[in-house]
């Protein structure tokens, strides 16, 4: 494991830049500063990754398809690839603003080139969560992992958490590996978004990290507090800059987006509060609460030094200041000097 990368899983934001640097580094680096610029703010709550994509083009696109500039896919990952001096130019740049660099590898020699520009978090995408042969050539890598499991059957992620969990680094080391409730539909409506999953995925794999790959409607700023209802503290969201040169897609955050939803979500933090353990009650609340509280009073003049029992007072509201309240009318809290 490389050296700090323990719990780097935790409160982890990965803003993903996928293909949306078009293929310049100019813009990739403008894109890197315009993100640093949001997320600067918000460095003391959560961990920022970037992310990048690999694909090895001349041996992930089939021979017979690489100049078939009619599929889509096909003309906008060769027209925006780049070389490895410029992703590693672009790494070193966002790790220079203080991201931490992750990289999603779609192939084996992906994969290789991840490993030698050092990236400190690999990913795995959603369409390549069951490529076995991929699988097992990341499941020994020495850092960090994580898996989308969008469109994966549940049988098929026992498979993956228990063949992460047995397989090289990976072995018990649960703070070293996560998968993430993500639905592959670009941009997701709200009504497909399937938000419980993260409680079903959480109560399945208990002491595995359950995080969010959002790629809803870039305005929405709804669906992530309702995540972070529901406990999750690591995220993942496409994003760009649009420009009149490289306009964006319908489901990739602009830094105003980004700002929104960062807002979004640390009102949402601030609302559940606490995890996994009781709330402190403030001043006012404790204040609040007992003015309401009943006291107890005595149903007769009292001697010094009498035992009070429940025959001996009665319990009414309103109560006194520095009274003795029904709350704390005990036999482990009755002081035999104290009166009604």
């Amino acid at each position: 494991m490389i050296s700090g990368t323990k719990n780097i899983l935790k409160n982890l934001i990965t803003l993903e830049m996928a293909n949306n640097h078009m293929g310049s580094l100019d813009h990739g680096k403008k894109m890197i500063d315009e993100f640093f610029d949001v997320v600067k703010d918000y460095r003391e709550d959560f961990n920022f990754a970037w992310k990048f994509q690999f694909r090895d083009i001349p041996t992930f696109i089939h021979p017979d398809y690489k100049d078939r500039m009619d599929i889509s896919y096909v003309k906008r990952f060769t027209e925006t690839n780049l070389t490895e001096a410029q992703f590693l130019e672009l790494k070193k740049y966002a790790e220079s603003k203080g991201f931490i660099s992750m990289c999603t590898a779609f192939d084996e020699k992906s994969v290789e080139r991840l490993v030698k520009l050092n990236f400190q978090i690999a990913k795995v995408a959603s369409c390549s969560s069951t490529d076995w042969p991929l699988l097992d050539v990341i499941a020994n890598l020495n850092i960090p992992i994580i898996i989308s499991t969008a469109g994966t059957s549940i049988e098929d992620v026992d498979k993956i958490v228990s063949f992460f969990q047995h397989r090289g680094q990976h072995n018990n080391d649960n703070d070293n590996f996560a998968i993430m409730h993500c639905v592959g539909e670009y941009p997701t409506k709200k009504n497909n978004l399937e938000l419980n999953q993260i409680d079903f995925l959480r109560n399945r794999f208990n002491t595995v990290e359950v995080g969010f790959s959002t790629h809803e409607h870039p305005e929405d700023v709804d669906t992530v507090k309702l995540a972070v209802a529901k406990g999750v503290t690591m995220f993942e969201k496409h994003v760009a800059v649009d420009t009149e040169q490289f306009p964006k897609n319908a489901y990739s955050a602009t830094p105003q987006n980004i700002k929104d939803w960062l807002i979004s979500m640390k009102n949402a933090m601030e609302m559940c509060g606490v995890l996994n353990q009781r709330y402190h009650f403030s001043e006012k609340e404790i204040s609040d609460l007992r003015q309401f509280r009943r006291g107890v009073f005595a149903k007769r003049d009292m001697k010094d030094g009498e035992v009070l029992d429940q025959e001996s007072v009665f319990h009414a509201w309103p109560n006194h200041d520095d009274q003795l309240l029904s709350t704390n009318f005990s036999p482990l809290t009755l002081s035999r000097n104290q009166k009604g």
